[in-house]
């Protein structure tokens, strides 16, 4: 039998994080299928080669996806999502661009976005455009199925179109929780989609106009660790390693960076402060985990004195590349190895109390089922709700979380060194909430996340014969 070939796209960081180094890419690979991972950048081809290449597995370099047209057709894209999120991300960039006919151009377009209709015409368009693109790969890997975990990069956008046009099988899957309703318009529908949980499988129906039988829910792969034997280990090695005291609790803090809050380095300090007044319930200390994708001001910031900073990740470079995800003027070049994966999931199993702004380490939080806390203030500014963090919590994703409960809203100082104190002195307050979140939003933690995904893909693999 001819050994049938998978490609794979790798984006970014992320998803390498959720492909590569969850169990889809080994399960992937023990099939006996000849695996092409399609790396979209050339100084990161080397790094794949070395890590990832295998007698069956080959690494190549994709051809520049991102020009002009791709960035329009993006922009034009995200503004067609029907959701709150997007008019929030729409008014977002307007205080960014001040231009009051393309924000009024914009909502039009988010207007449209609810008839299923202009969808259609916008994917229609976007797939009559004559595209050449990666015509060379095709014709040298013949690939029976393409993977792409980005499902909106103007990478995956054009392979997808591409494979549609050669009537090759396709599946995407949403990189995160949040994407089908902020940014990931399905430009090109593939043959089937993977979600994380229920909401995101409506997501994918509603606005993604997938049909439920192409729709398959996983769980999160890259949480398949937490539930792996001997991975974690003892506090006395975690502590050494970080500089951590272990004798003292850790409230682990995930910074996001500048781009999403430009007062991260304020917060911290109220509780840093907090804790050096005696206000909190001790012996404690901060272990700020700074996202390894964005730049903040808190890793320069000198008089905190129960903080350790760390900025977790593996760098291809120092400098800064595209990235579509976000309204971030930058990305920094990053992934994670099994190490960094290994470490995320010590910081969480050995934190009292988890702290962040907006951010998916909730559900990270919750797969340990630990204490979270969520920054809904602004440092020491008082800004209007459309400046201000707090309104990040209304994005449909995130009411998903605060609906059930099993994440604590924190809107002053006073209030967030409340609810860390609450659950320094009773970890076991607000349990039952946080477990329905986990319920809610992860689907199962079972560590079979990734053997679910890759049995959608080898399934459809089986059947293009």
């Amino acid at each position: 039998m001819q050994q049938k070939t998978i490609w794979i796209s790798l984006y970014d960081g992320d998803t390498e994080k959720n492909i590569l180094r969850s169990g889809i890419f080994p399960l992937l690979k023990a099939s006996g299928a000849r695996i092409v991972l399609l790396v979209r950048s050339a100084k990161r081809v080397p790094y794949y080669e070395q890590e990832f290449k295998a007698e069956n597995v080959e690494v190549e370099l994709l051809p520049n996806a991102t020009g002009w047209f791709e960035i329009l057709y993006n922009h034009i894209s995200w503004n067609t999502i029907p959701t709150y999120s997007v008019y929030l991300r729409r008014h977002d960039m307007y205080l960014v661009h001040k231009n009051i006919l393309r924000y009024a151009g914009e909502s039009v377009l988010g207007f449209l976005g609810r008839f299923k209709l202009w969808r259609n015409i916008l994917r229609g368009f976007y797939y009559v455009l004559p595209d050449n693109y990666a015509d060379e790969l095709f014709r040298k890997y013949k690939p029976d199925v393409i993977f792409t975990p980005n499902m909106f990069s103007p990478d995956d956008c054009r392979l997808l179109k591409a494979a549609k046009k050669r009537r090759i099988p396709s599946i995407t899957t949403v990189k995160s929780w949040d994407v089908l309703t902020t940014k990931a318009f399905t430009r090109v529908r593939a043959d089937m989609v993977l979600v994380f949980n229920e909401y995101n499988a409506r997501e994918a129906v509603v606005y993604g106009d997938y049909k439920p039988s192409q729709v398959v829910i996983t769980g999160f792969p890259q949480f398949d660790i937490y539930a792996q034997q001997g991975v974690l280990e003892s506090r006395e090695a975690f502590c050494k390693k970080t500089g951590l005291d272990p004798q003292a609790a850790i409230i682990l803090f995930a910074v996001p960076g500048d781009w999403k809050m430009q007062y991260t380095d304020e917060v911290l300090k109220h509780i840093d402060s907090a804790i050096e007044r005696g206000e909190i319930y001790g012996p404690v200390q901060i272990l700020a985990r700074v996202h390894p994708k964005y730049p903040s001001k808190v890793e320069q910031r000198k008089d905190y004195k129960h903080v350790v900073i760390e900025r977790p990740g593996t760098y291809f470079s120092a400098g800064q590349e595209r990235s579509l995800d976000t309204s971030a003027t930058g990305a920094l070049a990053w992934t994670f190895t099994d190490k960094d994966i290994i470490h995320l999931a010590n910081s969480l199993y050995h934190s009292a109390v988890t702290v962040n702004i907006e951010s998916t380490m909730t559900l990270d939080a919750a797969a340990f089922n630990k204490p979270i806390v969520l920054v809904g203030y602004d440092g020491d500014q008082q800004l209007p709700y459309l400046k201000s963090i707090v309104r990040n919590y209304d994005r449909n994703h995130y009411r998903y979380v605060i609906e059930t409960g099993g994440a604590r809203l924190a809107k002053n100082p006073k209030e967030l060194i409340q609810d860390i104190q609450a659950y320094l002195k009773n970890p076991a307050l607000d349990r039952e909430k946080r477990e329905l979140l986990r319920e809610k939003l992860l689907y199962k933690v079972d560590g079979k996340s990734s053997q679910r995904a890759v049995d959608a893909v080898l399934n459809l693999l089986n059947k293009n014969k």
